[in-house]
């Protein structure tokens, strides 16, 4: 009986050529279906965005018992154990509107972000200014913040609004009454804003080469 010749080479290109086939098939990543988003309630969304305002109004606590310490102005400091306050009934609202809708508040604080110029320009200001022009950069960061919350409150409103027909208006007027304070609590700082550099020129003038307690300064500008 005459045996079946094999061809050697054949065999192992066909083995060579079936299992770089494999290695390619098994290579392929499976095709990535976008993940279905859970349900989630009208109410649980409300209390998403609410959650996130206290998490704000907790970091505000925080700055602002940093900044009542940190600041030498009596006005300046009476107004911000004033807003203190205030925030803290925010919070006392806002925590308040999350357990009637079903929700647990959060005590996580979040980030109030503060824009700043770049680091050489920061190493600058901190070689050139004297300890009394902080109160300048803290006037500056209690505007940013305060028009943050005011934009936050306002689009919370909006929401509850649109909301209002499902869930009622009950959020409404509580959403109404912060954003009301943070309002007042910026015209405060924009009416101040003359007081403030009233107070502090004297000393920022004495720091600059040629003057002497800010009058050389004053006589040529007529202030």
């Amino acid at each position: 009986m005459a045996r079946r010749k094999v061809n050697k080479f054949a065999s192992k290109r066909t083995r060579k050529g079936t299992s770089s086939k494999n290695k390619k098939r098994s290579s392929k990543k499976p095709s990535s279906l976008p993940k279905r988003r859970r349900d989630i309630t009208l109410n649980e969304k409300l209390i998403m965005y609410l959650n996130e305002a206290l998490s704000l109004e907790n970091a505000a606590v925080e700055r602002l018992n940093k900044r009542i310490k940190q600041t030498a102005l009596d006005d300046s400091r009476a107004q911000l154990k004033h807003h203190l306050e205030e925030t803290k009934e925010q919070q006392n609202r806002l925590e308040d509107l999350i357990s009637n809708l079903g929700g647990k508040a959060t005590r996580d604080k979040g980030d109030l972000l503060i824009p700043s110029s770049s680091k050489s320009i920061e190493n600058i200001l901190k070689k050139h200014m004297t300890s009394i022009e902080s109160e300048l950069k803290g006037a500056k960061e209690d505007a940013i913040v305060e028009s943050a919350e005011i934009v936050l409150y306002d689009m919370l409103i909006q929401l509850a609004q649109k909301a209002s027909p499902i869930i009622g208006g009950d959020t409404i007027p509580a959403l109404t009454q912060s954003l009301s304070e943070e309002r007042a609590m910026m015209d405060w700082i924009k009416a101040n804003t003359p007081v403030l550099i009233t107070q502090l020129w004297p000393s920022i003038a004495a720091s600059i080469v040629g003057t002497k307690e800010g009058e050389t300064i004053s006589a040529e500008h007529g202030i």
